[in-house]
């Protein structure tokens, strides 16, 4: 039992020392400026970064800095962000890192508009191809470089986002050349 409050403190301190680097080095003047960095209920970090492209520059200089050591790119999501509770534009584009080594997490959100691209992080990431593809999908979020950005879970015919707050919730897309299912709970028609 020891030996895990030892593990856990490790793990905080580490956490703690992450946070302290990230202050130093990434929100330093003028380079950091419009950059925010705040603190969630287990004190890991929500790095806000000043734009799109400064969230992949980021990404690429957490994956190679020897004090965060990330080589895990968890996931990459986005919200609607229509009541401007996070900022001015439409999206908050959120991209979770974690480092196998040292058990360190950092999260970079960054906002983006409608109109608006990111850059593709499948260079660095094999693993971000999907994410980026479902964001595309259900947010209309496109990302600049992508080497295959096209639906990945609604039907290509699928007109609309339907992660988008003004998606309305119980709106059906019916398509004329779908094939009927029948799971031979009632017979069909001519049939016994």
């Amino acid at each position: 039992m020891g030996n895990s409050f030892v593990k856990d403190a490790e793990f905080l301190k580490r956490q703690q020392d992450a946070n302290t680097r990230l202050q130093e080095k990434y929100l330093v003047l003028p380079l950091g400026e419009g950059r925010k960095l705040e603190l969630d209920k287990l004190d890991e970090p929500i790095f806000w970064a000043k734009s799109a492209d400064d969230a992949v520059m980021l990404v690429k200089s957490f994956k190679v800095d020897p004090n965060f050591k990330i080589d895990f790119l968890s996931d990459i999501t986005a919200y609607d962000n229509t009541d401007k509770k996070d900022g001015p534009k439409r999206f908050v584009l959120v991209y979770q890192l974690y480092s196998t080594t040292t058990q360190v997490r950092i999260r970079i959100k960054t906002l983006i508009d409608l109109n608006e691209e990111a850059n593709t992080l499948v260079g660095e990431w094999d693993g971000a191809n999907w994410l980026e593809r479902e964001i595309f999908d259900l947010y209309g979020i496109k990302f600049k470089g992508h080497p295959n950005l096209r639906r990945i879970m609604m039907d290509e015919r699928f007109t609309g986002h339907p992660l988008r707050k003004e998606y309305p919730m119980k709106q059906r897309e019916p398509f004329s050349d779908n094939v009927r299912l029948h799971l031979g709970a009632h017979s069909l028609p001519g049939q016994k």
